[in-house]
């Protein structure tokens, strides 16, 4: 494995808390993988078991209905782990995990994820804050979709994209801005009602588009409008 690879493991939360020596433990089972641009990692209910730890890129991860519609869940960049579910029950894969762009992944197999969890207790404290995050995601998804019109939600999954990409600061540009279809996907919609209200958005000044990129303007304003759904 390259240095760069090894900075790149050692950088991301399973890793990083580890010492020298159960770091070079771990890492020894990990292998580099390439994927190009629109290559599925893994395919939903594939009966396999390896675990990857994205170093490079970013992936969507989906499921397909039966008619060829997608209903998205996430997008994952580096830093993340996928496949770890069915790698700790060996249940078929829950959903497909698919490359935006060209990704480097690590993969480790199944029985020694298990060693690194059952070992390294820094390991296994990071594999359970990722559970517990997405636990959290989860939960959040079913009350918007239980309680929420379309509008609501596209608003507050908007808020949340701009949020993690503003990094602390009060406007945030998204670029490239998933396209409306996505947005639709991942909130249970279809493309043209994510196109009214993103046309009644750009009326209100709440988003500006630049191109492929979509700027919010004040994040602070876009969280009153979400709020305010809420009351």
């Amino acid at each position: 494995m390259s240095k760069q690879h090894l900075d790149a493991l050692r950088s991301i939360a399973y890793f990083k808390s580890l010492d020298e020596a159960a770091f070079a433990e771990v890492v020894k089972h990990c292998a580099i993988r390439e994927y190009g641009a629109q290559e599925l990692i893994m395919g939903h209910t594939d009966l396999t078991f390896d675990v990857l730890f994205l170093l490079e890129g970013q992936a969507r991860v989906s499921i397909y209905s039966a008619d060829g519609q997608r209903v998205g869940f996430r997008d994952v960049a580096a830093g993340t782990i996928v496949g770890e579910l069915s790698a700790l029950d060996s249940q078929p894969r829950s959903a497909s995990v698919e490359c935006v762009e060209r990704c480097v992944a690590a993969v480790m197999r199944q029985p020694h994820f298990h060693a690194a969890i059952a070992n390294h207790p820094q390991f296994t404290m990071a594999v359970l804050k990722h559970l517990t995050g997405q636990v959290r995601v989860l939960t959040t998804r079913i009350f918007e979709f239980s309680t929420m019109a379309v509008r609501q939600r596209l608003r507050a999954e908007l808020l949340r994209l701009a949020e993690a990409a503003a990094r602390d600061k009060e406007q945030a540009v998204l670029s490239p801005a998933p396209k409306h279809a996505e947005f639709a996907a991942r909130i249970s919609t279809h493309r043209e009602a994510v196109s009214r209200e993103f046309a009644w958005l750009e009326a209100q000044g709440y988003v500006l588009k630049d191109g492929r990129a979509l700027k919010i303007p004040s994040l602070e304003r876009l969280r009153d409008l979400v709020h305010a759904e809420w009351q």
